[in-house]
């Protein structure tokens, strides 16, 4: 079993979305996705939340709040996940620098989701949230 943390982080009633390269051996090899990073040994999860936001978009986050949590099998692994809440500061909310796994990020309403992401677990859980 593993514990992944995600940072959905939010400004002015949008929600930040990175791409992220997932294999190049496809048509279209991004996806996009919130911040998201696993729990390294020792850490707690509040502490790999932010980590996982300084180290995708060179800026500092803060947590707000827990929104859900998640569990799903990998194979032969068990996957248990945190979803925060997060905010950055505004003089931050243009300065983002991604890490070169990421191609490009966006401010999207929560209603436009479902036209980015893929993934239909993550729109359901997000889908009856308040952010």
């Amino acid at each position: 079993m593993y514990l992944r943390v995600k940072g959905i982080i939010k400004k002015d009633g949008k929600c930040l979305l990175v791409k992220r390269w997932v294999d190049d051996h496809i048509p279209d090899p991004f996806v996009w996705e919130f911040v998201e990073t696993e729990v390294n040994f020792g850490e707690s999860p509040d502490e790999a939340v932010l980590r996982g936001i300084y180290d995708t978009l060179s800026v500092e986050g803060q947590i707000e709040r827990i929104l859900y949590t998640w569990s799903n099998m990998i194979g032969d692994s068990q996957c248990v996940g945190i979803a925060y809440l997060c905010s950055i500061e505004d003089a931050d909310a243009d300065n983002i620098v991604l890490t070169e796994d990421y191609g490009e990020w966006a401010w999207v309403e929560q209603e436009r989701f479902c036209e980015y992401i893929d993934n239909k677990y993550m729109l359901h859980d997000i889908g009856a949230r308040t952010l």
